[in-house]
C-alpha cells in the first residue's frame, strides 16, 4: 500500500474526534435520562417534561425544592363530614410563596421526594387521569388558597363518597384528599403563620342519581363553594336522561356565585350487569365543559384481570381494594385501601395543576403571554394569526378569554348560531336533609306533605321512615292503597315538576299515580318495583314539563294495582322538584 498523505492523515484524524464526541454526547444524554429520580419506562410521560423548566436550570438543581425560604402562612381545615356536623383542628402553615428562582415543594412529580409516585408509580398515576384538560379553574382556586383566603370543597356522590363501611370519618377519601391538601403545601413554609380556612363539606347521598342531584345538590352544599368534586359515575346507570342530568348538574354547578371548578371521580363497580356505567357517558359531558376526571378503574382493573386470568379463583385484588358484607366481598362499595388511593390520586393530581399554576404565574411576571390558543394561519381573525384566539373572542360570560366559558349549548342539542341556554331557578325539598336520623342539613329544605284534605292524616300517612339497619337513608314512606301526599312546588323558565324515588326489584315496592293541581287525568304513574337485580337506586320522573311558572300543587295516590310480584305496595319518595 501507499503511503497516505499528511494532509488527508489530519483530515481523518478530525472526523475521528467529531464521531467520538457526537458518541460519547449521546452516550451521556442517555445516562441522564435513565438516572434521573422517578422517571419510568412505563410512564406515559417523562417527569423532566413537568420538572425541568427554569429558564434552563438542570432538574437536580431546584425539582426538590427543599430549603427554599417561604412567604408565612398557616391553615385552619374544618371537615364536615355530612352536611350537617363540623369539626375545626388548627394545623401547620399551607401554600406558602416560594423564594426566586426555587420551586415549590408540589413541584416534586414522580421525583425521588414524591411518596405518591413511590407507591402507586408514573404508569398508574398516568392512567387515572382519565381527562386533565388546562384546569384554568382549578388554577384560580388554589391560586385564591395560597393567598391565605378560605376556601370551601363540596362533595357530590352516593353511598361510597358517603362513607358506607367505614368505621371512621378520617378513613374517607375525602378527608384523605382534604389531608393532604394541608400536608402537602404546609412543607416548607414558616412557622409563623396568617390563617388559611380549608372547609370540607361532604354531601354525598346513598342511592342518588344526576337526575336527583342536578335540581337538589343545593340541599346537600352550600352556594359558596369553591371546588365541587362529584362521584356519581356507578350510581348512573348508562342512559342518555341520566347523562343529561349530569349535564345539567354540571351547568348548574358552574352557575354558582364563586364559579366553582369540578373535578369527577369515577370509581369502579363489578356488580352489575356490564363493566361500562354511567361514568362512561359521564366522560364525554366532563370533556365538554373541560372539567378534569381522575378515575379509579383505569388503574384497578387492569390488575384484577391480569390476576384472575392467571389464576380464575384469585380473589385477593379484589379483597384488598373493595369492602366486604356478610356475603363476601362488596364489588361496588371501596375499603379502606380503595379510599386511600382514591384520595391520592386525587392529590397526586392537584399538586400537578397547583405547579402548572405557580409556573404560569412565573411566566406571566417575566411578561410572556400564556393564554395563546389559536394557530398561526388557521385562524379566522387577522390578530388572531400572531395573538391567538383570546384577544379577538372575549369570555360572554366573563372575563378577556374562553378558558372558563361555558357553551351556550348542550351537549344534546342540535348546533344552531342562536341557542343561549340561560340558567333555570331550581326548586327542592327532599327527605335526603336528614343526616343519620337527628340532624337536619343547614343548607336544606325538609319535603313535608301539606295538610289535609289535600294529604292524608293519620297512622296511614306518608311519613319519614329509615330501616332500622340503615338509619342514614331516609325516605317518605306509606302503605296503604288510597293514601295521598300533596306538596307545594313553585317553577321557573322550564316548567318542569318531577318526582325522585326509590326502585327496586327487592324490596316490595308498590305504584303512585301523581299529577298536578287538579288535572288528574294527564298524570303520571310511577312504579317502585323494577326488574334490575341488586339495584336499589332513587329514579327521578318528570310528572308534568310544561307547566306555567309560578306556585302548583303535586297530587301524589297509593294504587291497589302493583307490579311488584308478592302484591307490595309501599312506596318510598325521596323528592320532589321543580325547574
Amino acid at each position: 500500500m501507499g503511503r497516505i498523505p499528511a494532509s488527508r492523515s489530519f483530515q481523518y484524524l478530525i472526523i475521528a474526534v467529531i464521531f467520538i464526541s457526537i458518541i460519547l454526547y449521546f452516550q451521556s444524554s442517555v445516562f441522564y435520562t435513565d438516572a434521573y429520580p422517578g422517571n419510568s419506562t412505563s410512564s406515559f410521560d417523562s417527569p423532566i417534561a413537568h420538572c425541568n423548566i427554569n429558564n434552563g436550570q438542570q432538574a437536580s438543581e431546584h425539582v426538590e425544592g427543599e430549603g427554599a425560604e417561604w412567604a408565612p402562612t398557616t391553615a385552619t381545615i374544618t371537615v364536615t363530614t355530612t352536611a350537617t356536623s363540623t369539626s375545626t383542628t388548627t394545623v401547620a402553615p399551607i401554600l406558602g410563596g416560594p423564594a426566586k428562582n426555587s420551586e415549590p415543594p408540589y413541584c416534586n412529580y414522580c421525583t425521588s421526594s414524591d411518596e405518591l409516585c413511590k407507591r402507586y408509580g408514573s404508569f398508574n398515576l398516568a392512567r387515572s387521569r382519565a381527562y386533565e384538560g388546562p384546569n384554568a379553574r382549578l388554577k384560580r382556586v388554589l391560586r385564591k388558597l395560597r393567598s391565605g383566603q378560605k376556601i370551601k370543597i363540596g362533595i357530590i356522590g352516593g353511598s361510597v363518597s358517603k362513607g358506607h363501611g367505614l368505621t371512621d370519618r378520617r378513613l374517607n377519601w375525602s378527608h384523605i384528599y382534604a389531608e393532604y391538601i394541608r400536608e402537602t403545601f404546609a412543607r416548607s413554609t414558616s412557622a409563623d403563620p396568617a390563617n388559611v380556612e380549608v372547609e370540607l363539606i361532604n354531601g354525598s347521598v346513598g342511592a342518588t342519581i344526576s337526575e336527583y342531584m342536578e335540581t337538589c345538590f343545593r340541599e346537600h352544599i352550600p352556594e359558596d363553594v369553591d371546588l365541587v368534586i362529584i362521584e356519581l359515575a356507578i350510581n348512573d346507570q348508562r342512559l342518555e336522561r341520566l347523562a343529561k342530568g349530569y349535564e345539567n348538574l354540571i351547568r348548574a354547578i358552574f352557575a354558582l356565585p364563586l364559579k366553582p371548578a369540578i373535578i369527577n371521580v369515577q370509581i369502579m363497580a363489578l356488580m352489575f350487569a356490564t363493566i361500562t356505567m354511567g361514568g362512561d357517558l359521564h366522560t364525554a359531558i366532563a370533556e365538554y365543559y373541560d372539567t378534569p376526571i381522575i378515575s379509579l378503574r383505569n388503574v384497578l382493573l387492569p390488575h384484577i384481570f391480569r390476576s384472575t386470568q392467571l389464576d380464575s379463583s384469585d380473589t385477593s385484588v379484589e379483597d384488598y381494594w373493595f369492602e366486604h358484607d356478610s356475603n363476601g366481598i362488596d364489588l361496588r362499595h371501596l375499603s379502606v385501601q380503595g379510599h386511600r388511593m382514591l384520595g391520592d390520586l386525587l392529590g397526586s393530581f392537584t399538586s400537578r395543576v397547583a405547579c402548572e399554576g405557580w409556573r404560569e404565574e412565573q411566566l406571566l411576571q417575566n411578561g410572556k403571554n400564556i393564554d395563546i390558543i389559536g394557530g398561526w394561519d388557521w385562524a379566522p381573525y387577522d390578530s388572531d394569526r400572531f395573538e391567538g384566539l383570546s384577544p379577538s373572542l372575549p369570555n360572554p360570560n366573563e372575563g378577556s378569554d374562553v378558558s372558563e366559558y361555558i357553551p351556550r349549548q348542550t351537549l344534546f342539542q342540535k348546533y344552531d348560531h342562536t341557542t343561549i341556554l340561560r340558567p333555570a331557578t331550581p326548586f327542592c325539598r327532599t327527605t335526603n336533609t336528614l343526616a343519620g336520623t337527628s340532624y337536619y342539613s343547614p343548607y336544606a329544605n325538609l319535603l313535608e306533605p301539606l295538610p289535609a284534605p289535600l294529604s292524608t292524616e293519620g297512622l296511614d300517612a306518608f311519613a319519614l321512615w329509615s330501616h332500622p339497619q340503615n338509619p342514614g337513608k331516609v325516605w317518605l314512606t306509606a302503605r296503604k292503597p288510597g293514601v295521598k301526599a300533596a306538596f307545594k312546588v313553585i317553577t321557573s323558565a322550564l316548567g318542569r315538576v318531577r318526582v325522585t324515588y326509590l326502585r327496586s326489584e327487592s324490596y316490595g315496592l308498590g305504584s303512585v299515580w301523581c299529577w298536578l293541581d287538579n288535572d288528574r287525568q294527564k298524570g303520571r304513574r310511577l312504579d317502585g318495583y323494577w326488574t334490575l337485580k341488586d339495584i336499589h337506586v332513587a329514579n327521578t320522573h318528570a310528572i308534568v314539563e310544561d307547566a306555567t311558572p309560578g306556585e302548583h300543587i303535586l297530587h301524589c295516590e297509593i294504587l291497589k294495582e302493583t307490579k311488584d310480584p308478592g302484591g307490595g305496595t309501599e312506596f318510598r319518595i325521596v323528592a320532589v322538584d321543580a325547574l
